[in-house]
C-alpha cells in the first residue's frame, strides 16, 4: 500500500499555501497513495468555514478509496490522540504537544491503533530533531509505523521546522530534504506491533521543556540538563 507524507514551505498568504498543498496532493494521488498526510499549515488552520470547504472540494478531487489526511484543528493542552479508520486500520491523528504525551500513546493503544500520524509543530530545528529521535524510539515501544508531517520555515519560536519522516519498526526508512518535499513508501497492512517492545526512553529535556512552558510549569530533570 502506498503511503505519501508532505512536507509543505509556509507561504505568506492562504492562497499560496493552498496551492502548495493541493499541488502536492494531487501529486500524491497521481503516484497511487492510498494515504496521504498533510502537515498542519498555519494559514489553513486559520481559515473560515467557506475556505476549508472550498479547500477540501479541490482536494476531493483525489479519487475513490484515496484516504486524505488534513490538518484543521486548533492544538489544545488538554486534547488527546483522535482516532480515525483508514486504509492503515485505526489511525492515531496527534497534534502538537500530543505527540510527546504519553497519556496519548496510552489513549492510541487503548483504542487499538495501527498507525500514528504525528504533526508535532516544532518551535525550532532543535525541537524538531528532538522529536523525530523520540518518534524513532515510539515506533520500537508502542506503534509499528509513524508517520511525521511538518511544515517547515518558521522563524524560532514559531511553528514549522520540518524533520518530515516515515518511522517503522524503529527504523527511519524515509525522509524529507526539501523545503516542498513529498515522501512515497510501500508499506504492507496491516503493520505489525514492535516485538519484542524496546523500552521508551525518557523524554529528551528540550521536549520536557517545552511541555513545561506550555503547561506554564517548571521543568524538573533531576539533574543539570543541557537544552541547547
Amino acid at each position: 500500500m502506498k503511503i505519501a507524507v508532505i512536507q509543505h514551505r509556509i507561504r505568506p498568504t492562504l492562497a499560496e499555501d493552498a496551492d502548495a498543498l493541493s499541488s502536492g496532493v494531487m501529486h500524491a494521488c497521481d503516484e497511487g497513495a492510498r494515504v496521504v498526510v498533510c502537515p498542519w499549515v498555519p494559514s489553513i488552520a486559520a481559515a473560515d468555514v467557506a475556505q476549508r470547504a472550498s479547500m477540501i472540494e479541490t482536494f476531493s478531487s483525489c479519487g475513490e478509496g484515496t484516504t486524505l489526511l488534513l490538518a484543521f484543528r486548533t492544538p489544545e493542552p488538554t486534547s488527546s490522540a483522535r482516532i480515525k479508520q483508514t486504509p492503515l486500520g485505526p489511525t492515531a491523528l496527534m497534534l502538537g504537544d500530543e505527540c510527546i504525551m504519553l497519556s496519548s500513546y496510552e489513549a492510541a493503544e487503548a483504542a487499538g491503533a495501527r498507525a500514528w500520524v504525528w504533526r508535532p509543530l516544532s518551535e525550532s530545528d532543535l525541537q524538531a530533531e528532538a522529536v523525530l529521535e523520540h518518534a524513532i524510539a515510539a515506533s520500537a515501544s508502542y506503534v509499528g509505523l509513524i508517520l511525521v508531517s511538518e511544515s517547515t520555515g518558521a522563524d524560532p519560536g514559531e511553528i514549522g521546522h520540518g524533520s518530515s519522516a516515515v518511522l517503522y519498526l524503529g527504523d527511519v526508512i524515509a525522509e524529507a530534504f526539501a523545503a516542498d518535499d513529498m515522501i512515497m513508501v510501500d508499506i504492507d497492512a496491516p503493520v505489525p506491533a514492535p516485538e519484542p517492545r524496546e523500552p521508551l526512553p525518557a523524554l529528551p529535556p528540550i521536549l520536557e521543556q517545552r511541555l513545561a512552558v506550555h503547561e506554564g510549569r517548571k521543568a524538573s530533570f533531576g539533574y543539570l540538563a543541557d537544552l541547547s
